[in-house]
């Protein structure tokens, strides 16, 4: 792994422009099939040059995502990263704040302010600040959809001693939304395989082209770091100045996803293989106020197939709370549609 790090200001130029384009490709030219005996042409000045060069580019990507990261006093004598948002939000790693009021943010020019903690998500490790007059810029958002494991990844924080701080690794798996154990979900999954240093908790995760990935966080897995993808950490902070907090849906159902046969399948034209079968409804719930029944199974909701627990959950996001949503329901072979009124989940004390 590859570690850097320097207290310059500024963006690219023209000349890191033209040396960030090495990143994409020095690999291909410096594995060269090489015999035994020309292992001196192959270290060669071209091949130093391109490493040279290689190094620069780096420290360039370095210097301009700067701009767009802080540094959070998150605790006492703790220090941690965070990366800037429109409207003079700030996203952090969740984990990591012990304050809740009154955040010192450090910028990249030394400009230090307070910050208002607008609003938590635990189930991403996320904390969304305000802060008010910080200079800096904010980072581009990396189309997720042309990703792929083995590209390259910058993990790029700020400290307020030694200043930005960079790690270098690779994406070691790319994947569609996923629900995690916290109970919240990832619109893409990003596992990273890259050296994150603690001071890098809530860092950003850039691509060669200084376009932002997401968010690092080593709160999901012992073993590994993730990133918490930017469209995620833009849901998020969208639901916050919108509503003013997180919300979840509540249905009040217990389910468990239960195979269909193929008759049924064929004969309502359902192509998922699994619906969500009723084990429990609460009393005086969303679900038993619109008839919904032990052994009914859930089949959509507003024509989205419920083919396990991850698609209720991303049905009942903060958009979906106080809207009435249909439902096909299954029910002694029958097909039943429905409507449910789904209602804000209670905050556990």
């Amino acid at each position: 792994m590859f570690r850097a790090s320097s207290n310059s200001n500024g963006g690219f130029g023209s000349d890191d422009s033209r040396t960030l384009r090495i990143l994409h490709c020095l690999p291909k030219r410096l594995m060269c099939q090489c015999s035994s005996g020309a292992h001196s042409e192959c270290m060669s000045n071209k091949k130093t040059g391109d490493l040279t060069g290689f190094s620069g580019a780096l420290a360039a990507l370095v210097k301009q995502t700067a701009a767009g990261v802080v540094a959070v006093r998150s605790a006492a004598h703790r220090a941690t990263s965070g990366i800037r948002l429109r409207e003079n939000l700030i996203a952090v790693a969740g984990h990591t704040l012990r304050r809740d009021d009154r955040v010192p943010v450090l910028a990249l020019d030394g400009m230090e302010v307070k910050a208002e903690v607008l609003g938590r998500d635990p189930g991403v490790d996320l904390v969304i600040l305000k802060a008010e007059g910080l200079n800096g810029a904010i980072l581009p958002a990396a189309d997720l959809a042309t990703l792929s494991a083995g590209m390259l990844a910058v993990v790029v924080g700020l400290t307020a001693d030694a200043g930005p701080t960079a790690s270098l690794g690779i994406l070691g798996a790319v994947g569609p939304a996923r629900k995690n154990w916290r109970g919240g979900t990832f619109d893409h999954f990003l596992r990273l395989d890259a050296n994150v240093y603690p001071s890098q908790s809530g860092a950003a995760v850039v691509t060669t082209e200084g376009q932002l990935i997401g968010m690092a966080t080593p709160a999901f897995s012992r073993h590994s770091t993730v990133a918490v993808p930017v469209v995620t950490i833009e849901r998020v902070a969208r639901e916050l100045l919108e509503q003013g907090r997180i919300r979840h849906g509540y249905l009040g159902v217990g389910v468990q996803p239960v195979a269909l046969p193929e008759t049924v399948r064929e004969n309502l034209q359902h192509t998922a293989k699994t619906g969500l079968i009723l084990l429990s409804v609460e009393s005086d719930s969303p679900a038993e106020k619109a008839g919904l029944q032990l052994g009914d199974i859930l089949l959509n909701l507003n024509g989205q197939a419920m083919s396990d627990i991850d698609d209720l959950h991303a049905a009942l996001r903060g958009n979906a709370v106080d809207q009435s949503v249909k439902g096909r329901l299954l029910r002694g072979g029958k097909l039943v549609e429905t409507e449910v009124t789904v209602i804000e989940r209670r905050q556990r004390s």
